[in-house]
């Protein structure tokens, strides 16, 4: 987990401190698939304490395997993303409040000495997925005939490209020809 000790951090109003963080996360679940990290997510972070928040401001940086969406082929997706997030001590561990925890400046509640920001890197990471995982920019995909991999070499299909709008016509010129 992304946990940082911030017990000294706590006390000292107006300080920062700066966190560099190593850590293999566990599979991720993205759009119903399971997507496995490839080695150990980085972050750099600057941890500042406002007097009523901790302020965490930084980058997250890692690979994560992903299923290509043209022709299935698994490849890692490189990310970089920027972090920062507003955190509230609670006293007593009271993290949750009338609107699931949050108040309105929207900062994240948390308890103890350890400041856990995995569960925010995981969200910011499922918001900066592509819509469609792609291997690369002009991966060709599946022949829609056999299922071969275009992006590994031709198949051997025997296909015309017609519009299929006009394949009605196609039909009716073969008829016409017998």
């Amino acid at each position: 987990m992304l946990q940082m000790d911030v017990a000294r951090l706590k006390r000292l109003s107006g300080e920062s401190a700066r966190f560099e963080l190593l850590v293999d996360l566990p599979p991720l679940e993205v759009q119903g698939e399971t997507a496995s990290f490839c080695g150990p997510v980085s972050a750099r972070l600057v941890v500042s304490n406002t007097g009523a928040v901790l302020l965490a401001q930084g980058e997250v940086a890692g690979k994560l395997g992903l299923t290509c969406d043209r022709c299935l082929e698994l490849f890692e997706y490189a990310f970089v993303l920027p972090f920062e997030e507003t955190y509230r001590p609670v006293p007593g561990g009271e993290e949750t409040g009338p609107e699931g925890g949050r108040e309105e400046t929207e900062s994240v509640p948390f308890s103890g000495d350890l400041l856990d920001i995995t569960p925010e890197v995981l969200n910011g990471l499922i918001l900066a997925l592509p819509m469609k995982a792609l291997c690369r920019d002009d991966c060709p995909g599946l022949c829609p005939h056999c299922g071969s991999n275009l992006g590994v070499g031709q198949c051997s299909c025997e296909s015309e490209k017609i519009d299929p709008r006009f394949s009605v016509l196609k039909d009716f010129f073969d008829k016409k020809k017998e």
